[in-house]
């Protein structure tokens, strides 16, 4: 280990020395409700500001900013690599030269996009000068890039939080102001920057270890380009598949099938808070696990169980909500979104559930490629199921494509961490699952009879996560009661954790 080069800036936090498993559980445990918090926090404050600027705003500035976010996304996703998550994932921590040279590489990367997005925007007009502002933040991210790193190796999530909720912050303040103002679209183009900024700042604070000098040799970071570079094409294949269904789905049913999608998928962003959560604290807990040589089948199982259990609280709940709570909140218009939700939810129960519980796994190992292989059979799978049956039978047929191709997802994970791990995937899984659909069924029909509003929504969630409840307790008391205790020692870790600041 390059001690030498790690005492000039780029030593890990004080924090992450000598790591028990105990303290590995400690922070691990309390990570999950922090990063939940943390999800809610800034969906709030998202709506709150979006809610305001789209008072001002016409809906073309916000589709001239969306084209511009996309270009910033794919930008980001190619100038990343992945390289820093093989220095997440590796036992000995980086160095300050590896740090440097990597921030150096990912400045040089994003800078080049800007000066192309600039030289181009001319032709595009405001589009392409919107675009050309906002790649501007990109560079100024890039400082961020080691204490990012260093503070998830350490499981640090609280300082990450308060770098992010700061960033959600500074950039709605600055766009709810320079838009009442008068600024328009520039506001909300100018906003990306002053993110960037407020988040490089920040973490200068919450992480003063990760402030490193550029550096530039390559030769230190060509080691983690073979696996960086799968793991950046896993979040390549979803962000592809994301656009590629939007396009195919207005292409074959039109805008108002895309809207009804669109609004369900926002359905879908609350139980997708919890998985977040878990698959961003299974990462880095596995890694160092891996790296200490801990034997990790009880825990690949225990993380099915709870992930199980847990969400699928949340799961059947909407589920047997959807029926009157789509068209009692948005009216009837919107009625058939809600016929998306039950195979989307069962989706997340099954492949989300599935992937909590090994992709942490198999990166940490270094098999991005069966993730990888996950994501490609997955995104083929929706589409080779969904779209042929869209004509037929409506939008409903996402919400069969997703689950279908959930299934598969979970499959080809399963057998990459079974061919490594004697672990049960399908045991910790069969009784929620079965529970969740059985009581999700009977909200359903309790909405729909008693005038599918928003009246009879609450009624028929309740009612489904009431007899979810029971019959888990009935059928399998020892994983609710596991799940309760996760939860409780969650909230006491992340107490214990605020208290020493």
């Amino acid at each position: 280990m390059p001690s030498h080069e790690a005492g000039q800036g780029g030593e890990e936090p004080q924090e992450q020395a000598d790591l028990t498993r105990a303290e590995l559980k400690d922070r691990a445990t309390a990570g999950v409700l922090i990063v939940v918090t943390r999800g809610l926090l800034i969906m709030l404050l998202a709506l709150a500001g979006n809610i305001v600027v789209a008072r001002l705003l016409a809906p073309r500035d916000f589709g001239v900013v969306a084209i511009g976010m996309t270009f910033v996304l794919f930008a980001g996703l190619i100038s990343q690599g992945g390289l820093g998550v093989g220095l997440i994932r590796r036992a000995e921590p980086p160095s300050a030269a590896e740090l440097g040279t990597l921030t150096t590489l990912q400045a040089a990367v994003t800078g080049a996009f800007v000066v192309v997005a600039v030289a181009v925007a001319p032709t595009f007009g405001r589009v392409g000068w919107v675009t050309a502002v906002m790649m501007t933040s990109m560079p100024f991210a890039a400082v961020q890039l080691p204490g990012r790193i260093l503070l998830e190796r350490a499981l640090l999530f609280r300082r990450l939080v308060v770098v992010e909720v700061s960033e959600v912050v500074f950039y709605q303040a600055w766009a709810v102001g320079t838009v009442a103002a008068g600024f328009g679209v520039w506001g909300l183009a100018t906003a990306t920057v002053v993110r960037a900024l407020a988040g490089g700042t920040t973490m200068a604070w919450a992480c003063p270890e990760g402030l490193v000098r550029p550096r530039c040799s390559f030769l230190l970071v060509r080691p983690l380009l073979g696996f960086g570079l799968r793991f950046q094409a896993v979040d390549a294949t979803l962000l592809v598949r994301i656009q590629a269904l939007n396009g195919s789905i207005a292409a074959i049913s039109g805008l108002s099938t895309l809207g009804l999608w669109v609004l369900a998928g926002r359905l879908m962003q609350v139980p997708d808070l919890v998985f977040q959560a878990l698959w961003r604290v299974s990462f880095p807990t596995m890694s160092r696990l891996v790296a200490q040589k801990e034997d990790v089948v009880c825990l690949v199982e225990r993380a099915l169980r709870i992930a199980a259990v847990g969400t699928g609280l949340v799961l059947t709940g909407l589920t047997g909500a959807a029926a009157g709570l789509v068209p009692g909140v948005f009216g009837e218009q919107w009625k058939e979104a809600s016929t998306i939700i039950p195979g989307a939810c069962l989706a997340l129960a099954i492949g989300g559930c599935v992937s909590v519980a090994t992709q942490g796994y198999l990166y940490a190992i270094g098999d991005a490629t069966a993730v990888l292989r996950a994501a490609l059979v997955q995104a083929g799978l929706w589409f080779a199921v969904a779209l042929p049956l869209l004509p037929l039978i409506g939008p409903v047929s996402i919400g069969i494509g997703w689950g279908v191709s959930a299934v598969a997802e979970a499959v080809v994970l399963g057998r990459a961490a079974t061919r490594r791990l004697r672990v049960s995937l399908i045991r910790p899984l069969l009784v929620p699952v079965a529970t969740g659909v059985c009581s999700a069924s009977v909200g359903w029909m309790i909405a729909e009879r008693e005038g599918a509003d928003l009246r009879s929504g609450t009624l028929g969630g309740a009612c489904a996560v009431a007899l979810f409840v029971v019959c888990m307790a009935v059928l399998d008391r020892p994983a609710l009661r596991e799940t309760w205790r996760f939860a409780v020692a969650s909230m006491r870790a992340a107490s214990r954790r605020q208290h020493r600041g």
